[in-house]
């Protein structure tokens, strides 16, 4: 009986240890959770465009002898892969989106990341960082990519995006110790080169930041 009691005591301190941490600061000197507002400069956030080439064909299901060896033909070329080529983007740079929404008491995330068609499919959360205008007066720099994903079929180009994906950069500018964190990926169906996407990308990028996990 004693040693059930000494086991579920033991159960409780280390359930009682473990808590929701920001995903952002593990690994820097910032404390964690938080004591104060988190104060960041963001250095910049590149976009990347990337379209998979799909052979007309096979979009439409064709199921001729032709249709197979066009199929067949593309996978041994791609080896077994599917080919992405560049696409061409208006947006270079999500560094100013992602200012303007972390400037806001609360930001924007996501709530769920599997399919979003519009803006709507988010919510509020407290803001944990305060933005700053120089590395100087930060304990962290962020930096990262965004990749924008779509199709082309044939020779025509998507109107509408697959997915996006974050990658985001953490340098702790008190240890100089630099991480990079899981990549997140938010099935963003939207216009490509829109107002919309971009600042979709950003809302991505904010609930990257935003993000906790039980540590």
């Amino acid at each position: 009986m004693r040693q059930t009691i000494v086991a579920a005591a033991a159960l409780a301190l280390g359930l009682g240890a473990c808590t929701l941490k920001y995903d952002v600061l593990r690994g820097t000197s910032v404390p964690n959770p938080p004591t104060a507002p988190i104060k960041i400069y963001i250095k910049e956030f590149r976009v990347v465009s990337k379209a998979s080439v799909v052979d007309p064909a096979a979009a439409v299901g064709g199921a001729s002898e032709d249709a197979g060896r066009a199929a067949g033909g593309l996978a041994e070329k791609s080896g077994n892969k599917l080919i992405q080529i560049s696409r061409p983007s208006r947006i270079e740079d999500l560094s100013g989106a992602i200012i303007r929404e972390l400037r806001k008491d609360q930001v924007r995330v996501f709530s769920q990341l599997e399919l979003v068609k519009d803006l709507q499919t988010v919510r509020l959360v407290e803001n944990p960082f305060e933005m700053v205008s120089s590395d100087a007066e930060a304990h962290l720099e962020i930096s990262g990519t965004a990749q924008i994903n779509s199709q082309r079929i044939g020779k025509v180009f998507s109107q509408d995006t697959k997915d996006i994906e974050v990658a985001v950069t953490v340098k702790d500018l008190q240890s100089g110790s630099t991480s990079r964190k899981t990549p997140l990926g938010v099935g963003v169906r939207m216009v490509f080169n829109s107002k919309e996407l971009e600042e979709a990308m950003a809302i991505a990028v904010v609930t990257s930041l935003a993000q906790k996990i039980l540590f």
